[in-house]
């Protein structure tokens, strides 16, 4: 599977394109991932966007937060087995919590 045809199954999932890119990179690389990591990624200022991103991914439970360490910054876990199967990586370990 190319990574064209992983984003645009990311894509059904209701995300942009520039967003599945992003999950597609993460999912098949370690599954967590930081916010500025997305506003890097997507050339994109702190703000808004980043905000409902990473609320759609909570609120729909394809991502769990973790604190970090003694600061205010959260790591999320992408964990749903629905995304790595659209991916064709339902067995993979960084699924499993």
């Amino acid at each position: 599977m190319t990574r064209e045809e992983r984003v645009k199954r990311v894509v059904g999932f209701g995300f942009t394109h520039r967003q599945a890119a992003f999950l597609v990179e993460v999912m098949l690389h370690s599954g967590f991932f930081l916010g500025r990591q997305y506003c890097t990624f997507a050339r994109i200022a702190r703000g808004q966007k980043l905000v409902d991103f990473l609320e759609k991914l909570t609120s729909r439970k394809l991502a769990t937060p973790y604190l970090c360490g003694h600061t205010k910054a959260r790591v999320f876990h992408l964990h749903h087995v629905g995304l790595y199967d659209a991916i064709g990586q339902r067995e993979v370990r960084f699924r499993k919590r």
